[in-house]
């Protein structure tokens, strides 16, 4: 076996049992960490956050208009995950909190099974269609800020 191998058996017997443990005794353990670019991206475990993001089907004006789709093929964004974080020490984390109330997010999304602006694909056991939608919007949102939309777009 090469290092490599060993390291991830390692990682394994160390993470699965320090996993199972947590949620026998109770505690919370934070959901995965996606990287894009150099920043990582985290749903926030209490209220405050990086980003706020609401989820609203009813607005005129939304920042982001996004579809659930059943293919991975299809979709723009998909969002896998076995559990794991991706983020380093290194890498800086932001932040992204969902809230349907607030009344001055970050970003407003539609989500709906009608076509939108971007086809996402979600299949976890820790993310919903929506946590996947305001991860997508804030990614989508840094990257137009950062000027690099054009990776964003499908060709």
């Amino acid at each position: 076996m090469t290092r490599t191998n060993l390291a991830s058996l390692l990682v394994l017997a160390i993470g699965v049992p320090a996993a199972a443990a947590a949620s026998f005794f109770g505690a919370a353990a934070p959901k995965s960490c996606f990287v894009a670019g150099q920043t990582g991206y985290r749903m926030a475990t209490g209220a405050a956050a990086d980003f706020t993001v609401r989820i609203d089907n009813a607005a005129t004006h939304p920042s982001l208009r996004m579809q659930l789709v059943d293919d991975p093929g299809s979709a723009d964004f998909v969002l896998l995950d076995d559990g794991a974080s991706a983020c380093g020490a290194a890498t800086p984390v932001k932040t992204v909190r969902l809230d349907p109330a607030a009344k001055t997010p970050d970003l407003t999304v539609t989500l709906s099974p009608a076509p939108g602006d971007y086809r996402i694909y979600v299949k976890s056991a820790q993310y919903s269609g929506e946590d996947a939608a305001a991860l997508f919007a804030v990614i989508w949102h840094s990257a137009r800020r950062a000027g690099l939309s054009r990776a964003l777009v499908r060709p």
